[in-house]
């Protein structure tokens, strides 16, 4: 177009100026089509529906359905929620919605299923949601997917048909998303004691740590050894064994706080990991003894003499690394054993080896 005008006026162009004025032009063109692109899909939920199996993250699939469905006429906010096999719920929203609106994931309260659901409300607010549109995911209940509107008479028969069909189209995709999530718990998850998984661990401890650099706040990492636990197998069975891990577990997810993760590391059958944020040494050490008489209380798996425990204690230091973290728990843990098993050695303790 430029370049056309220029000619047009006959005026001697250099070779690089029409080069450039030629790219000029392609880009104008180029941004044009983008935004003549932007402008349908937003418009269009057809558009969308094949964005919404391109990720396995269950999230990602959440966000792409309420993508496609806020591209219906009039749309003002959008809302879909899943349950999974274990009966978890996920649920992501945009926009202004009505919690609620989804009686159940059956549908009405007789229990019938139901291929959609509309209703209006009559409101004084000049601004207010008037209209909302339902449709299940699922034809066992997985979860429902609702569109919402300011306007009365925003959803006809059309919009029951599509928002169905992004429905069917985020059922497949939401499948994976739990598969794949399944998966993803298993591997982070250790299968005897129901604690976070060594993989799980590394992951975390990292994390952990940016996290109280990022807020300045202290956090501690606790290393626990199950003392002389391999003569239960011995004396006992495997399968006693298994039972007092399984009861291990139990009893230290009961006893941290919500924020506390713990770990059972691969390296060691009978050796695990605490990390306590927003906790400070002497904060930490009160925990331990909660934990020290919930393990000891009664006996793991009812053996004679109980099983006790060796552990390390450190906090976290602006020199710090993963590493050093790391070791100098160890340390700890290692002088707890080797000075008489069945104690608490923390990093401020005079038996710890200068730095």
């Amino acid at each position: 177009m430029l370049v056309a005008l220029l000619a047009a006026l006959r005026r001697p162009l250099d070779a690089r100026v029409v080069k450039a004025l030629e790219q000029v032009d392609s880009r104008l063109a180029g941004i044009d089509e983008q935004i003549s692109a932007a402008g349908q899909q937003r418009h269009d939920p057809g558009a969308r529906l094949d964005t919404i199996g391109s990720t396995i993250d269950l999230g990602g699939v959440l966000h792409r359905t309420l993508a496609a469905a806020e591209a219906l006429r009039a749309v003002d906010g959008s809302r879909v929620s899943v349950r999974r096999r274990d009966g978890t719920v996920a649920t992501a929203a945009h926009g202004r919605v009505v919690d609620g609106t989804e009686a159940s994931f059956g549908g009405p309260p007789d229990g019938n299923a139901f291929g959609s659901a509309r209703t209006t409300w009559d409101v004084g607010a000049d601004d207010g949601l008037r209209a909302a549109l339902v449709v299940p995911i699922g034809a066992t209940g997985t979860g429902s997917l609702a569109v919402f509107s300011r306007l009365e008479n925003a959803f006809d028969g059309e919009s029951v048909s599509v928002l169905t069909a992004i429905a069917r189209r985020a059922e497949p995709a939401i499948e994976n998303a739990f598969r794949y999530l399944e998966v993803q718990e298993l591997a982070a998850t250790d299968s005897h004691t129901g604690l976070g998984s060594a993989l799980a661990f590394a992951d975390a401890l990292p994390r952990e740590i940016s996290t109280a650099r990022r807020h300045g706040r202290p956090m501690c990492l606790l290393q626990i050894d199950l003392d002389d636990f391999g003569r239960i197998n011995k004396t006992y069975s495997i399968e006693v064994g298994d039972d007092a891990l399984a009861e291990l577990g139990a009893r230290v997810r009961a006893t941290i706080r919500g924020s506390d993760t713990a770990f059972r590391n691969s390296g060691g059958a009978d050796e695990f990991f605490l990390i306590l944020p927003e906790t400070t040494r002497d904060e930490a050490k009160l925990l331990y003894r909660r934990l020290e008489f919930e393990i000891a209380n009664p006996p793991l798996g009812g053996v004679d003499p109980p099983v006790t425990i060796s552990s390390g204690l450190t906090e976290l230091r602006a020199t710090d690394t993963e590493d050093s973290l790391r070791r100098r728990a160890g340390i700890a843990q290692r002088i707890a054993k080797e000075s008489g098993k069945n104690q608490l050695v923390a990093d401020d303790d005079a038996r710890m080896p200068s730095e």
